[in-house]
């Protein structure tokens, strides 16, 4: 309906709806793009990012938003580079690991089998594909809520109906204002991650949970670094399913959590990484797979991302848009 369109990614906020729309969501390394101007929700994991409908067009929007910020103390520093000129439509010679943990139980077999075709492709392609293993992957997704919430209690503690956000109409005295702004302007899933927040971070629990959270990050970090001494690129589905229905899952959660299993290392390691349309299931639903480079290597997912498309009938996969 847009030519394109900025999104935030704390933890799959671009590439899951990406991979659901049957469109392409690029998430850059962290500290490539400002933060500046985003309401913080988990400072160290927050990253903006484009959707568009192919990847020349996110290479071309990259251009744009790329860049240090002196407003932004997270901007990395690094010279403007122009994404357009990495798209070759070649990956020959190209090496590629596919890690065994994300084809397991939990994985819809028609995303398995779509993913499976992906491979195939890169392969005839000319890229070397081989299955590798990111052991600590069964540890991402816990240790990314503790320090999703951990951060979000502090960043959303200034929200105190005096200095910034909704104030409610109704109080007596300045307790009643934090108190009701709070309640009425914060939906149930914020008001959940606020207080498992604070519990992590309290005194007694701390250690136990946000330290060790940061413990593991280290871990999941110096797994990647290890993988990508022997790969260019990791190849993994966006998301283990397709869309599902609106307010199906809204009273569970942990299953709306699960969902997230794919993409919340690449955040914890602030990596790059794109959803690339590759399929429709058996009722015409857009499956996503997801392409993870190294430290800022934006230009090689890219091309890896725009061959595929190049060499596929990428177009059809997208669901028939009904008015």
């Amino acid at each position: 309906m847009v030519p394109w369109a900025l999104g935030s990614d704390t933890g799959g906020s671009i590439r899951q709806p990406a991979s659901f729309c049957g469109v392409v969501g690029l998430k850059p390394t962290y500290g490539l793009v400002s933060r500046y101007g985003l309401v913080a929700f988990a400072s160290s994991l927050d990253q903006i990012g484009t959707l568009t409908k192919d990847v020349e067009d996110s290479a071309l929007l990259l251009n744009v938003i790329a860049g240090h910020d002196k407003k932004d103390s997270t901007s990395a520093i690094r010279e403007k580079e122009d994404y357009t000129k990495a798209l070759k439509n070649d990956v020959k010679g190209l090496k590629i690991g596919v890690p065994k943990e994300y084809f397991g139980e939990g994985i819809n077999p028609e995303v398995k089998e779509a993913i499976k075709q992906v491979i195939e492709k890169y392969k005839e392609l000319g890229a070397t594909v081989e299955e590798c293993s990111l052991d600590v992957a069964d540890y991402a997704l816990a240790t990314y809520y503790i320090i999703a919430c951990a951060e979000a209690s502090s960043n959303l503690g200034r929200f105190d109906g005096i200095r910034y956000g909704y104030r409610s109409k109704n109080y007596e005295n300045l307790k009643d204002i934090y108190r009701n702004s709070r309640s009425e302007g914060f939906g149930a899933e914020v008001k959940r991650r606020i207080i498992l927040g604070t519990y992590v971070l309290s005194s007694g629990y701390y250690d136990a949970y946000y330290k060790k959270a940061q413990q593991v990050r280290t871990l999941v970090k110096n797994e990647f670094a290890r993988n990508f001494e022997k790969y260019d690129v990791i190849l993994i589905p966006t998301a283990s399913n397709v869309a599902f229905d609106i307010g199906s899952k809204i009273n569970d959660p942990l299953e709306m959590y699960l969902a997230d299993l794919c993409t919340v290392p690449v955040n914890i390691a602030g990596l790059p990484g794109i959803s690339v349309p590759c399929g429709l299931n058996s009722e015409g639903m857009p499956i996503g797979f997801q392409l993870i480079g190294k430290p800022f290597a934006e230009s090689t997912i890219l091309n890896a991302a725009y061959t595929y498309e190049q060499n596929t009938d990428f177009r059809k996969n997208k669901p028939e848009f009904k008015n």
